[in-house]
């Protein structure tokens, strides 16, 4: 719509004026605080018919306290002066589809929402402690698939949408050069199935910082990122709150890439459910360090395939563990392995055999073993500690060992059935031990086997050579095994 100044009124015509001299037009509390949407659409666009032929100011359009009428619609509008409405308020949507703008600040905007898809800002957003309530699909916050040259704030931002498949904020394949800040009482409600906060593609110059948002989606997640990448760290702390209800995560980062540290301390996420997942990180490679400390959430956690740097932080070796046990969707070992890395790189040996232990023991209570594999699996575990203690075996032995005894020397002795080779008699104790530790002591000969013998005809005499054979058998098992166990602990690699 074209306008002449004759069409302006009064506000509107100092809004001009303060546009040409560069300064901030303030309507906070003035008696007429209406200015049209179309006329601020018209200052942004070329052609505009300034007074006395003047240019506007580099400073672009500031205004603050203005009720803006019939919305605001700068769609594929393409403009180099800088846009500062703060603290203004509006029935309809605003639109930014498809522009080309410079800096664009809707700070303590109160209204509906806020629609940029696919613009373009060659500057910073800012919507901090914007107040927006939409029941619409579009989002109450849309900037899906726009390119932001520097920071993405909505700091303090409330967000409300009640269609039942709107989000809150809609930031799929979002670019920006810097940060993204829904943080310091940013709020989020409603956002259907697919999520309240939407970041799946995004791709963030720095960091991504909810440190004290506060989300709730009644109907589906709270947060759903799948192969975020940020360039710096993934901050969910200090009061971070998230409340959702879908079986794929209240929070869900599947195969994102966080070029920081991603920090959990101090915050908290649930779910409606309490057998539901709470925290999906799937594949997400952490370049920093991670913080995640077992209060941040009571409910299910799923980590296969997350990597991150040095050891985690915010929680000790044993919750660590019970975690992967206990609070894991399944069984996966690559969680344990990661784990054990950190602390071997650390140079904790002894930590390492636990946390494999433990793994162990995990694959044998969840994890998809035949009956077979089951009874193997026990049968090491018992025995050598699954290879990570060969020395069990040893102790295993040395059972057998006083066992063998015990027959020999305490049993089958005093029934006469230990009798001297080639002589009448019986043989003495010292023989009697010998006797038996021949049976049961691979490789290590005494030369009692020349003197005495067990007394296979009498009764009693066969079941005791039975039963020596049993435990020679055993022997023979318990040594080969912690060989076994042995060697293959040495060839673990590092």
């Amino acid at each position: 719509m074209g306008f002449t100044l004759a069409d302006l009124t009064r506000t509107e015509r100092r809004l001009v004026d303060t546009v040409l001299g560069g300064r901030q037009l303030d309507l906070t509390g003035a008696a007429e605080r209406t200015i049209r949407g179309s006329v601020i659409r018209a200052l942004l666009l070329d052609g505009f018919p300034w007074p006395g032929g003047g240019v506007p100011d580099p400073r672009g359009i500031r205004l603050r306290g203005a009720l803006i009428d019939g919305g605001l619609d700068l769609s594929d509008v393409e403009t180099s002066l800088p846009l500062h409405l703060l603290d203004c308020r509006t029935g309809e949507t605003v639109r930014l589809t498809g522009s080309r703008l410079s800096t664009v600040d809707l700070s303590g905007l109160a209204g509906t929402n806020v629609v940029a898809y696919e613009a373009k800002v060659e500057r910073s957003v800012m919507l901090a402690r914007v107040r927006l309530d939409s029941d619409s699909p579009e989002g109450t916050v849309n900037f899906g698939g726009a390119a932001i040259g520097s920071v993405l704030d909505l700091s303090g931002a409330h967000l409300t949408n009640t269609h039942p498949d709107g989000p809150a904020f809609h930031g799929n394949n979002l670019t920006t050069g810097a940060g993204l800040f829904l943080s310091d009482g940013f709020r989020a409600e409603g956002g259907g199935p697919r999520g309240t906060i939407r970041l799946s593609g995004a791709v963030l110059g720095s960091q991504l910082n909810l440190t004290a948002a506060w989300l709730v989606n009644p109907a589906g997640p709270a947060l759903v990122a799948d192969y975020l990448r940020t360039g710096s760290n993934l901050m969910l702390n200090r009061g971070f709150h998230a409340e959702g209800h879908h079986d794929t995560g209240t929070l869900r980062f599947v195969g994102a890439r966080i070029g920081g540290r991603l920090v959990c301390d101090g915050g908290h996420a649930f779910t409606a459910e309490p057998g539901q997942l709470v925290l999906n990180a799937s594949e997400v490679s952490v370049a920093g360090d991670l913080l995640l400390p077992l209060s941040f959430t009571p409910g299910l956690i799923r980590l296969d395939g997350l990597t991150y740097h040095g050891l985690p932080r915010k929680a000790s070796l044993d919750e660590w563990l019970e975690l992967l046990a206990l609070r894991t969707t399944h069984y996966t070992s690559q969680p344990y392995f990661q784990l054990a890395a950190a602390h071997r790189a650390a140079g904790h040996e002894r930590d390492v055999r636990r946390i494999h232990l433990a793994r162990e023991r995990d694959l044998l209570r969840r994890g998809k073993l035949g009956l077979r594999g089951r009874l193997w699996h026990r049968l090491t575990g018992l025995t050598v500690g699954y290879g990570y203690r060969p020395a069990m075996a040893l102790l295993w032995w040395l059972g057998v060992l006083v066992m063998s005894v015990l027959l020999v020397a305490g049993i089958a002795g005093p029934a006469g059935l230990v009798v001297r080779t080639g002589a009448s008699g019986t043989c003495a104790l010292v023989d009697q031990i010998g006797l038996a530790l021949d049976s049961a002591a691979p490789l290590v000969k005494t030369d009692a086997l020349q003197r005495c013998r067990l007394d296979t005809g009498v009764p009693g005499g066969q079941f005791v050579v039975a039963a020596t054979w049993v435990l020679q058998a055993l022997a023979w098992a318990f040594v080969t095994l912690f060989v076994a166990g042995f060697t293959g602990l040495v060839r673990k690699p590092a």
